[in-house]
C-alpha cells in the first residue's frame, strides 16, 4: 500500500511538472525586436528580412485554411500549395470534409485549373490574368503567393518608394507609383503590416459575377498578423494573411505549416493530367467566363448563409 501511494504521488508530481512546462511554453515572452524610428532604417530592416534573403531551398510545401466571405455567405476550404519557387507550382483546394474542389498548376506556359465537380478545365497563358478571370481571391500569381507566405516580398514590392509618411504608434507607410503593390505599411520592427494594390479589369467581385452593377475604387488590401516572435518563437513569416476586396468580399488565409525543400520537386508530383472527359475552355478571349460563378466560395457542406456583412470586411 505504501509503495502504491508513493507511485501515485510520483505520478502526480510528474503530471504537475509536465503541466508547468506546458504552461511556461504557452506563456513564452514576446521576442523584442529592434525598433526603427527612422524611415530609412525601417525600410532597410524590411528589406533585410523580407526582401533580400533568398528562400531556403528550391521549393516549398504549404498547408493552410482559407475562409472566403462575400456579403451573403462564407466558406472555409483547406488548401495545399506546393512546388518550386521557379515554377511549376500546384494548388489543391478541398472542402472541409475532404472533397476536392479545384486543382491548379502554374508554370512558364501559364495557369491550368481543373474543377472535378464540373469536369471543366480552364487555361490562360498569363497566370495573373487567368487567376483573376477565375475569381481566385488573391490578385496575383501562385508564385507570388508562395513567396509571400514564405516571407519574401521581392516580386510584389518593386523599386524605391516615392512617398513616405509616419504611422501613428510607430512604423511607416511607403507609396509606389508602379508595380503590383502601391502602398506598403511596415511596423516599427520592420515587418509588413499591410499592403495595397490596384485590381485589373479582369477581376470580378462576387456581386459582379451575380450580374449586379458596381462602382467605386478597385483596390485590394492584404494585412499580415500572427508573427511567431509575438509568441516567443523563432523569427518567421506571418501566419495569418487577411485579404479585403471590393464590395465586401474578403479572404483569411491561416497558414498551418510552411516546409521548405532543398531539392526541386519531381516532375510527376507537380503534374496535372486532365481526365479524358474533361471540357477544356481557353480564357484568352474571355472578359469573364460565364461558366465560372463561384470557385473558391462554393464548398458544398461547408457553405452557410450569413445575413450580415462578410467577416473581415
Amino acid at each position: 500500500m505504501i509503495r502504491t501511494r508513493t507511485n501515485f504521488r510520483a505520478g502526480l508530481l510528474h503530471a504537475a511538472l509536465l503541466l508547468a512546462l506546458a504552461a511556461a511554453g504557452a506563456c513564452a515572452p514576446r521576442i523584442e525586436l529592434p525598433r526603427h524610428d527612422e524611415a530609412s532604417s525601417n525600410l532597410a530592416a524590411f528589406r533585410a528580412r523580407f526582401d533580400a534573403p533568398q528562400p531556403e531551398g528550391g521549393g516549398v510545401a504549404v498547408r493552410a485554411s482559407l475562409l472566403y466571405s462575400t456579403p451573403s455567405k462564407a466558406n472555409r476550404t483547406d488548401v495545399q500549395l506546393f512546388g518550386d519557387y521557379a515554377r511549376p507550382l500546384r494548388l489543391d483546394v478541398r472542402a472541409g470534409l475532404g472533397t476536392m474542389l479545384a486543382l491548379m498548376r502554374e508554370d512558364q506556359s501559364g495557369l491550368l485549373a481543373f474543377y472535378p465537380n464540373d469536369k471543366r478545365a480552364y487555361a490562360h497563358s498569363d497566370p495573373i490574368i487567368g487567376a483573376q478571370l477565375l475569381g481566385l481571391p488573391f490578385p496575383f500569381a501562385l508564385r507570388d503567393l508562395a513567396l509571400v507566405i514564405s516571407g519574401r516580398f521581392g516580386t510584389l514590392v518593386q523599386g524605391d518608394p516615392v512617398r513616405v509618411r509616419a504611422i501613428p504608434g510607430g512604423g511607416f507607410a511607403y507609396s509606389y507609383d508602379s508595380g503590383p503593390v502601391r502602398l506598403l505599411v511596415v511596423d516599427q520592427y520592420g515587418r509588413p503590416e499591410r499592403m495595397e494594390g490596384v485590381l485589373s479589369q479582369h477581376f470580378k467581385a462576387q456581386v459582379e459575377r451575380d450580374g449586379l452593377p458596381v462602382s467605386g475604387p478597385r483596390v485590394w488590401g492584404l494585412a499580415f498578423s500572427g508573427y511567431p516572435e509575438d509568441e516567443g518563437d523563432p523569427i518567421g513569416p506571418a501566419k495569418t494573411l487577411t485579404l479585403t476586396l471590393p464590395k465586401g468580399d474578403s479572404a483569411v488565409l491561416r497558414v498551418k505549416s510552411v516546409t521548405p525543400r532543398a531539392e526541386p520537386w519531381a516532375a510527376k508530383a507537380l503534374a496535372l493530367t486532365l481526365p479524358a472527359n474533361a471540357e477544356f475552355i481557353s480564357l484568352e478571349r474571355h472578359a469573364a467566363p460565364a461558366q465560372v460563378r463561384e470557385i473558391i466560395t462554393g464548398g458544398g457542406n461547408d457553405e452557410h448563409t450569413k445575413p450580415g456583412p462578410a467577416a473581415g470586411s
